[in-house]
This record gives structure tokens, sequence and C-alpha cells, in this order.
């Protein structure tokens, strides 16, 4: 595949069928979220979505969730592989007085990202009406055959992202078998070269999200929330152990790998690394932010050096 493929018309088809989706109902499910999770849930509006980080008592990223407020459900989009877990997490903490039903949506609906030019103009066919004002995050519902789908705009790839729900007796009629499939790999790359950090590789616990850049998912004028002091405090103080970066190398290298000083010292860690038609050999790591910019760096016998606002050289 080309990179001339990214623009055209037709969307890419991205089955995220490992991606948890979880309903809640009951009038404390926002609140649950709103105190075990970073940013403001409680200022949905139906229709409305945001990201939001689950985090640790000490602050470290346990998911990266996607909430969108439908009526007076809450839909909770979690990582590949991280429904079971999510689920768990949420469940474990709601209260005895609680009212909070917790829905397990994956048998019953299927769920697919479309990416790439095409991606708005064939949610605007399938609803039958103008998508382009919905705002990153933010949801539409729609008919389909009888089926209510959902289409949430979400971070766009390769010019273009809508993420899908749909119950399984209309995922036939939304028209999705003509589109062409988008591989991991491709993804991966998508995603490395529009630098979005994803689970497993930026995001696990082993971060803080400030220091993913996830700002945007992080609400500083809410309530209190789990491991919102060690959060705040690196806010506050304006200080960050490492930080979230586009790289360039000289080489292809497995990755997480080592990051290092051309001295020896530890740099960080290189998270992923892509050959990009575009750009070249590209990747993200985080950097440890007490070592100065003009130190060399390298992983083994490959140069890495930092790109930080764009992918240098372009």
């Amino acid at each position: 595949m080309t990179n001339a493929t990214t623009t055209q018309s037709i969307p890419y088809c991205y089955d995220e069928e490992t991606y948890g989706r979880i309903i809640m109902t009951g009038r404390d499910s926002a609140a649950l979220l709103q105190r075990l999770t970073t940013n403001d849930v409680l200022a949905l509006q139906p229709n409305q979505g945001l990201q939001t980080v689950l985090t640790t008592p000490i602050g470290r990223i346990i998911d990266l969730l996607h909430v969108v407020k439908m009526g007076d459900a809450l839909w909770v989009l979690t990582s590949p592989g991280q429904g079971p877990a999510v689920y768990s997490h949420l469940k474990k903490n709601i209260f005895f007085n609680d009212h909070i039903t917790l829905t397990p949506a994956a048998r019953s609906h299927r769920q697919v990202a479309l990416y790439g030019v095409g991606a708005t103009a064939f949610i605007a066919q399938l609803s039958g009406y103008d998508v382009s004002m919905v705002a990153q995050w933010h949801a539409t519902g729609f008919d389909v055959a009888g089926a209510d789908v959902l289409a949430t705009a979400i971070a766009p790839l390769a010019g273009g992202g809508w993420r899908l729900l749909i119950p399984v007796a209309g995922v036939a009629a939304c028209g999705l078998a003509g589109l062409p499939t988008l591989s991991d790999s491709m993804l991966n790359q998508w995603q490395v070269e529009a630098a979005l950090p994803a689970y497993g590789h930026e995001l696990s616990t082993d971060f803080i999200p400030l220091e993913a850049g996830l700002e945007q998912a992080i609400s500083f004028k809410k309530g209190c929330y789990v491991g919102q002091e060690i959060i705040a405090r690196m806010e506050s103080r304006g200080r960050r152990a490492k930080q979230l970066s586009r790289v360039r190398l000289t080489a292809l290298v497995a990755t997480p790998a080592a990051l290092t000083t051309d001295a020896g010292r530890d740099a960080g860690v290189v998270t992923r690394v892509v050959d990009s038609p575009r750009y070249g050999i590209i990747g993200l790591a985080y950097l440890k932010t007490q070592i100065d910019a003009s130190e060399p760096l390298c992983v083994g016998e490959v140069t890495v050096q930092r790109c930080d606002d764009a992918w240098q050289g372009v």
C-alpha cells in the first residue's frame, strides 16, 4: 500500500472488535466516572463525548476511555483488550447505595472505525444528513434499516476519523463490507505519523497522563478523583520526569528499546518505530526531561534525533 492510497475518497474500515464497550445507566453513572477518571464527565450533555483517563492512586494510566452520553446512558469505550478489566474496575468501585447498571455491549453491538478523507462523507451518506459539524469525541445517532446506529467523531488519521457502534442486526445494512480494510500494521503507521499514543505502547501504568500529552483528557477544575494529587502537583510545578516525543532514527529497531545518550546515560525509552513512506524511519519515545536537548541520543548503534513539534526535514 502506498501513501497515495490515504487520499482516496472511500474510507478504510478498521474492525474494533477487541475494543471494550460498556453501557452505563442509572442516576449515579456519571458520578462514578467523575471520581475515577481525569475529565469532567458530569458536564457532558446528550450527544457529547470526551476522552478521560482511568488512573491508579498514584496517577498512572490504567486506560484512556472514550465516553459518550446518549440520552440517559453513558457509553464507555475502552482500548483493545481492556473491556473486561475496565468493567471489573468500574464494578468494584460502585458504592452500596449507587444506582448504576453496567451492561457489556460487545455481543450486542459491532464497533468499527473509519479512517481517511472519505470517512465523513460516508457517515453523511449513511445517516442522510450533514455530520461535518460534529465535534471531535461527540456523537450523533441515526436509524439504519431499523437499527439505532451511534457515530462518534474520533482523532482523524489520513484525513478523517469516525467510530461506529452498530447493533449486530444492522451491520449488513451499513455497507461496511464494500470498504477496504485497514490492517493493524497500517493503523500503527498512521498512529505514529500522527503522534497518537496507543494502549500497550505509550499508554500503560508506566506513565502519567501529562507525560503522554493527554492534557485534553484532563480537567483541572473538577473535584477530586483517584490519582488527582499526583497529576495536579505535576501540573502546578510544571515538572515532568519524562515526555512523549517524536523521534527520527537512522534504522529500524525492535521496541520497546532503551534510549541512551552517546555517553551512555539513560535517556528514556522508544515505544514504537515505523518506516513511513512519507517521513522515513520515525517513532515515538518517552524522553527524560533532565537530558539536555543538545545531547546526542541513540539506541545501540542507531542514532536517534528529537523532533519536538513536527517531523523534521519534511
